[in-house]
Parts: C-alpha cells; structure tokens; sequence
C-alpha cells in the first residue's frame, strides 16, 4: 500500500578523456562525478518511510575513473568510491554485489574492476567490491526495514532483546566471462 513519495535529484558530470592530446592514456581515459539526494514525504500511515513519519533528507556522492590498461592492448581498469548519508534511499535497489547495491549504501563503498575483451563476443570481468555500513536500512525498503540505526543504537537494541543481526561491513569478489551475441 502506499506510504508516501519521494522526490529525488541528481546532478552528473562525465569527461570522456582527461586532457586533449597529451597521451594515449590520459586521451582514453574516463572519469565522473555524481551527487544525488533523496527526500521522503511520509503520508503518515503503516510506520511512514524510513521508520518515521517524518519527511526526511539523504545525500550520495559517487566518483570514479576508467582507465586503459598499459599490460594489454584492449583492456580496461577503474576504481569507484561512493558514500552515503543516514537518510540516503536509492532510486534503484539493482544489486550489483552479492551483499547488496553499493550505491544504495548508508556509508562507504569502494570498487576496482578489470574488464577484458577476449574475442569479438566474449569478455572477461574481474571485480571486488567493500562496503562498510554507518547505518542499518540500506538494502531495506520503506516502513521499519529501511529505519537507519547508528551501531550504538544496534548495541543498545540488542542489549533490550533484539534479534536482527545487521551487517557491518561486506565484500564481493566476482570473477566472470560474458558472452555477448
């Protein structure tokens, strides 16, 4: 049922080569920034968004760079750094790790990949990804799942008999080869 809307924004920036000219390696390099906010408007019923009724404001900031890399001739690396605020709901709930979308994290999330085209169709992917949570609630959806808790208010929930047992901090290491027809 309905529990209220969200309003969201975000503003990104991508530069397609880092200087003009100066080398191969700078000229195919990739780099962005994205900063985007969320707000809750809670219509008031079934525990509002985020375990409030209240309207309440997120931030997420997101960088990263794609690079070439020098040891073969077609072969990319980048790294990724994104960080989310207590109130931060992500648009989108894609789960890009086994853990969850590290966009849609409540805390700190780093990414370095290595993807490398073997023939025409197939490619190969190596990636690992780290998130450390600040808050609970980022995978969750909206009511109390999503509600973001402070460790030390896990802490002092647990001591009073709660049995969730959120994560702390996770990573994913992926290795895979795709096959594009």
């Amino acid at each position: 049922h309905n529990v209220g809307d969200m309003d969201l924004a975000t503003v990104m920036v991508r530069a397609e080569g880092i200087g003009d000219g100066i080398n191969d390696f700078l000229d195919n390099t990739v780099a962005f920034a994205s900063w985007a906010q969320s707000k809750t408007r809670p219509n008031g019923t079934s525990g509002g968004m985020l375990g409030t009724t209240d309207s309440k404001t997120g931030h997420s900031t997101w960088i990263g760079v794609d690079m070439p890399l020098l040891l073969t001739e077609d072969g990319r690396w980048g790294i990724e750094w994104n960080k989310g605020s207590k109130y931060w709901r992500s648009v989108t709930y894609g789960e890009d790790t086994m853990a969850g979308s590290k966009i849609a994290a409540r805390g700190t999330a780093w990414e370095v990949y290595y993807n490398q085209p073997l023939t025409k169709a197939l490619h190969f992917n190596a990636r690992y990804t780290h998130i450390k949570y600040d808050y609970t609630g980022s995978n969750g959806f909206f009511g109390t799942d999503g509600t973001p808790m402070s460790w030390s208010e896990v802490a002092q929930y647990s001591g009073m008999g709660m049995t969730a047992d959120p994560v702390k901090e996770a990573s994913d290491l992926r290795l895979s080869v795709s096959y594009r027809f």
